[in-house]
């Protein structure tokens, strides 16, 4: 059985691999994930893998080369995580290049990942988009 760590940690290994099936199998299927506020894809927060999936990782590929979300630290309270880390990445409709630092608090739950919630610095991103 995985550490709550080690399933946060293979979360940003699917994605980085780009392993949407991973990613899937690692969401609980009582999901809650937020983004953050100002996020360019935040629409409140999504229930299902499926939600993370096309409003997430679909727009991603779309609107961005070499997005890259690399957590370097990791603090781990019982079966809460939070990861510590930044996003990276070239928009494609400007070429600007962005680099945005990230918090990110996991929940676990069932051996999953139950809750996703979001902190960063949405106007370095949105800088890139504009």
């Amino acid at each position: 059985m995985l550490e709550p760590v080690d399933l946060v940690k293979g979360f940003y290994a699917a994605v980085v691999a780009g392993d949407v099936p991973g990613v899937v199998a690692l969401l609980h299927p009582a999901l809650r994930w937020t983004e953050a506020r100002g996020f360019p894809y935040y629409s409140g927060t999504w229930q299902t893998p499926q939600e993370v999936v096309d409003k997430l990782l679909v727009p991603l590929l779309r609107d961005w080369d070499d997005f890259s979300a690399t957590a370097d630290d990791f603090i781990v309270a019982g079966q809460r995580v939070v990861s510590l880390g930044a996003y990276a990445g070239t928009n494609k409709k400007t070429g600007k290049r962005m680099h945005a630092p990230f918090a990110h608090v996991w929940q676990i739950a069932d051996h999953k990942l139950q809750r996703f919630d979001m902190y960063t610095d949405t106007l370095l991103i949105a800088a890139a988009t504009a």
